[in-house]
């Protein structure tokens, strides 16, 4: 399973799961499930991750329905090996490119929204 996480704030791509080799993310992408609770708990190990990479610790997370009047802190996640492809985008390199952005919320599938509760 491979995950996009977009700023809720800058609107830019803080990470993309192709980017990183763990175990774990490596298992789940290997299962490529639907299930719900996977998606939720990988998105939440995501955003953790992406977090790490940038030096924020300490935050709470929380998968939740997002609701775009509210100014939540987090990240929007869109799938990217949609129908088991991993070409519905390129490996983000420059998560400010407006192409590559837009890319991902065009051909990427929106899976939820990751609140991080900084503390």
């Amino acid at each position: 399973m491979r995950l996009i996480l977009i700023d809720s704030h800058s609107g830019f791509i803080f990470g993309d799961t192709a980017n990183y080799r763990l175990g774990r993310l490596e298992e789940w992408r290997d299962n490529n499930s639907d299930s719900n609770s996977e998606i939720e708990s990988l998105s939440v190990l995501a955003a953790r991750l992406v977090d790490d990479s940038i030096g924020e610790r300490g935050s709470e997370y929380e998968f939740v329905t997002y609701d775009p009047g509210d100014a939540r802190t987090g990240y929007f996640i869109y799938r990217a090996d949609i129908d088991a492809s991993e070409e519905a985008a390129p490996v983000v390199a420059d998560g400010q490119k407006q192409e590559t952005i837009d890319a991902v919320r065009r051909d990427c599938r929106f899976e939820g929204f990751v609140e991080c509760r900084r503390g």
